[in-house]
């Protein structure tokens, strides 16, 4: 096969760089490993932290502002300038496809609500994205190829001009006239890979991520002599998760506390769920009980996080000393749960959480209510992640770079794989918002 653009991944990176390349005249294949399209992207909740728009008029200063200071001052200065240069523009671009955001949303690390949500009604925030990307894309002659793993760039006089990727046990060969475009997620199945990049334990980390996140565009560019950016640093987890299930839970943003064995709160729960995670991690046997009421529960299922992260189990009870009696049985400390629980309510009606400093129910917004009305709820968790921050180093067109800093001609990079741009930290919306403006960057630059 060939074309003027090849995209390997189907996540919201590679069918935006697709539809990008495609409306620059180019024509464009998409390779994807996986049966089924959409890569992380589709299991995710994906709030969009964009400014400039209509849901958000705030300035492009102000999210550059928000975003070097939740990346902790540390990170590639120059991406977060192009994210907010690009995201007016990537926005219309996803209402021409027709994806249609209802509201904003404020987390932790953002003076404004940034993080622009989907409806949820009729699939997950994710799954919308991906699917009107995919739309598009074979609207505009893109041609999709599933069940098509790439492992090996292939390289002629210095250029990157093609990939070869594997089906049904054959070695195939897709030649790229302009560019290859490396889409292909990050490597949080790859316990290999975490293993070397990761601080120590960081391989027990539960991925809540696609199947194809194995680390191939990673390795591929590394074989041509790429530069990475902030790797170990990167490896941090994400989401409290159920380690029954694999299923992510954040009820933690609807008002519940979080619990280690022994029945002590560990975080303030609005925080950032990163800094959540870390804090889990340290805690015995590095596990936790979200406890919450019925009301918690009803809010939870309203937001984008209750109808995306779903299928955990669940604890239910009349009381909360038989919901903890539950709970003893694996493996908590059932009177530290009850004491706990009171600990923090008797808080609420005196002074406010003197502990940890709690004041909403996530980051700034959001009444806190006292754990009182029946039934009681609970969900065990464990540290898990959604992405890893470090990747491929890449410049402001995309392009990848080598150890020395230089572009390796023929080669583009966007979504996890690449690094540097939120360097050692993260804000929420802005893994969705850099998959797709620098998708739509990289699609541009290898169609050109």
């Amino acid at each position: 096969m060939e074309a003027n653009v090849v995209v390997v991944g189907s996540g919201a990176a590679g069918l935006m760089a697709a539809v990008e390349a495609a409306d620059q005249g180019a024509t464009v294949i998409v390779l994807e490993s996986e049966p089924m399209t959409g890569g992380s992207t589709r299991l995710s909740g994906a709030y969009v932290a964009l400014c400039e728009t209509p849901l958000q008029p705030g300035t492009r200063e102000e999210l550059y502002e928000d975003l070097v200071h939740s990346h902790h001052n540390d990170c590639q200065e120059d991406l977060s300038r192009l994210y907010v240069d690009e995201a007016a523009a990537t926005h219309r671009k996803l209402e021409d496809v027709g994806v249609r955001f209802v509201r904003a949303f404020r987390f932790a690390h953002m003076s404004r609500p940034w993080a622009h949500e989907l409806s949820g009604d009729e699939m997950s925030g994710g799954a919308e994205i991906v699917t009107r990307l995919e739309a598009a894309a074979r609207a505009r002659g893109v041609r999709i190829e599933t069940d098509a793993r790439v492992r090996r760039l292939l390289i002629e006089a210095g250029r990157v001009t093609g990939v070869n990727f594997e089906r049904d046990d054959e070695t195939h060969r897709c030649m790229a006239t302009r560019g290859v475009v490396l889409a292909t997620g990050g490597f949080t199945r790859s316990r290999e890979l975490i293993r070397n990049f990761g601080r120590p334990g960081s391989e027990s980390i539960l991925p809540l991520t696609g199947q194809g996140s194995r680390g191939d565009g990673l390795l591929m560019g590394m074989s041509a002599g790429a530069g990475i950016s902030y790797m170990t640093v990167g490896v941090a987890p994400t989401a409290p998760s159920d380690p029954e299930t694999g299923k992510g839970a954040m009820v933690l943003y609807a008002g519940a506390i979080a619990l280690n064995r022994e029945g002590r709160r560990f975080c303030r729960e609005s925080d950032l769920y990163i800094d959540t995670c870390w804090a889990l991690l340290s805690q015995p046997d590095a596990v936790c009980v979200q406890v919450y009421d019925s009301r918690m529960k009803a809010s939870y299922a309203q937001t984008m996080m209750g109808k995306v992260l779903t299928g955990f189990r669940e604890f239910e009870a009349p009381t909360l000393e038989v919901l903890a009696r539950q709970l003893a049985a694996e493996g908590f400390d059932a009177c530290g749960i009850v004491a706990g629980v009171e600990r923090y309510n008797v808080q609420l009606a005196g002074s406010g959480d003197t502990d940890f400093g709690r004041a909403h129910a996530v980051g700034d917004s959001g009444v806190l209510l006292p754990i009182a009305e029946a039934p009681f709820h609970a969900v065990i968790c464990r540290a898990g992640t959604t992405h890893f921050n470090g990747g491929l180093t890449v410049d402001t067109s995309m392009n990848v770079q080598n150890v020395y800093g230089d572009p390796i001609a023929g080669l583009y990079a966007a979504g996890e794989v690449t690094g540097g741009f939120h360097g050692a930290g993260y804000m929420s919306g802005t893994f969705v918002g850099m998959a797709l403006i620098f998708g739509r960057v990289a699609g541009r630059s290898a169609a050109a």
